[in-house]
């Protein structure tokens, strides 16, 4: 008795399009935990270039020194508050039966895939800025890594224990029932 491998193309116009699954927007008010997430961040490379120029007796001291050190980075800091708030409504996420997908990205548009059957665990976090607007975010982790694999921000907490409650339900069947 031979067993021949067998590797068997796949029809394309067959498989089910992404497109078809209903996704889901992040909480709106998520939004505002970017924009000063990116802010407090700003503000701190400002100060820092503020204090080399303060404290650097090498340095003139005049408008000319703080324009052209600070200029930049709020020139920066207002491009990045414009891409996050053109960006923010590409974060989207989807459950199926067999997975997780979540979408983002203005320029560089990332789709993550994570089937349940390769998800290890999952948590759902709080920052201290996400507190402030009772979001959470949910992470997701397969094997092989220390850090999360996917990470869906800007949810609700319930959304957020549900979604994680599901997917553990769903990564608990799929260990027990192998096809």
């Amino acid at each position: 008795m031979t067993n021949t491998f067998q590797n068997l193309s796949v029809n394309l116009a067959e498989l089910p399009e992404v497109k078809q699954s209903e996704f889901h927007g992040i909480e709106k008010k998520y939004l505002k935990v970017s924009l000063i997430s990116r802010s407090l961040w700003f503000l701190a490379l400002i100060v820092s270039a503020a204090c080399i120029i303060l404290f650097n007796d090498d340095i003139d001291k005049g408008v000319f020194e703080f324009g052209v050190s600070i200029g930049p980075i709020l020139l920066f800091w207002v491009f990045s508050l414009g891409y996050a708030i053109k960006a923010f409504p590409r974060k989207r996420y989807s459950l199926r039966e067999k997975d997780i997908i979540y979408t983002k990205g203005l320029l560089w548009q990332t789709r993550t895939s994570i089937p349940f059957n390769r998800i290890q665990h999952a948590e759902v976090k709080q920052g201290p800025i996400e507190r402030m607007f009772s979001l959470h975010s949910l992470k997701v982790f397969t094997a092989g890594g220390d850090s999360s694999d996917l990470v869906i921000p800007g949810l609700e907490e319930e959304n957020a224990s549900r979604i994680k409650e599901y997917i553990m339900g769903k990564t608990a069947l799929d260990g027990t029932d192998q096809q």
